[in-house]
């Protein structure tokens, strides 16, 4: 019995080698895992699915150019992430990338929704990572942590809008924790683009703000990590 049962396991991990990671310690599964090793595969435990054009595999990285999808250039690239059984109640998102520049319209990272852009991460004008909700309408800057181009970068921010909580990790290290309003809520919550803005992009469909450079890992949950799970989020820089 053991002998017909270490091939089979073997062959499980194989195909899913994140079951190893997450049986080892304890964690659920995040609703959405991509390595981008040639591909940009899902493994995580939901549906998700990226809409990608002009981009490129790179090194187990996924590159994206820099263009804006609508520009008059035609490589303009796109890469979105349907989500469809997202639920806005709570997230963590995280993942590590390599940025060519952050120069003007290129200072974005990540966007939650290409319509509301309800979630969006972001270079400031100071260096400083922001942290926006309602495309621009709640702003909030962690200080001290800066980041530059050309060096690999994780950064993870979870939050749960019912305990009006924010958390962020640079790198594993906690950088900032924030109170969101009592009364906050996303406007994207009972519209009509409800439902088909559960993506996300590293674009910013509103002002043409992009990412340019590589990205090795992403990971989306479907809740707020704890303080101790981000400090040991399974992403490196």
């Amino acid at each position: 019995m053991t002998n017909t049962l270490i091939p089979l396991l073997l062959f499980a991990l194989s195909i899913f080698p994140d079951a190893l990671v997450y049986a080892n310690d304890k964690r659920m599964p995040p609703m959405a895992h991509f390595t981008f090793n040639g591909n940009a595969k899902n493994t995580g435990k939901e549906r998700a699915e990226f809409e990608l054009k002009n981009v490129a595999f790179n090194t187990d990285t996924l590159y994206l150019n820099g263009q804006y999808e609508f520009d008059s250039s035609e490589i303009g690239y796109r890469a979105v992430c349907k989500t469809p059984n997202f639920n806005y109640a709570a997230f963590t998102v995280a993942l590590t990338f390599k940025a060519e520049e952050f120069t003007e319209r290129k200072t974005n990272i990540f966007v939650g929704g290409t319509s509301h852009r309800w979630f969006e991460m972001k270079r400031g004008e100071s260096g400083d990572l922001i942290i926006t909700f309602n495309n621009h309408n709640l702003s909030y800057e962690v200080t001290n942590a800066s980041l530059a181009a050309g060096k690999w970068t994780t950064v993870a921010c979870g939050v749960d809008f019912s305990a009006h909580k924010i958390l962020v990790y640079i790198n594993r290290i906690k950088s900032a924790e924030f109170d969101l309003p009592k009364d906050f809520k996303l406007r994207v919550i009972g519209s009509t683009a409800e439902e088909r803005d559960k993506n996300w992009s590293f674009t910013n469909y509103s002002n043409s703000n992009v990412f340019h450079g590589f990205v090795d890992e992403l990971i989306l949950y479907n809740r707020m990590l704890t303080d101790s799970e981000l400090s040991e989020i399974p992403l490196t820089p």
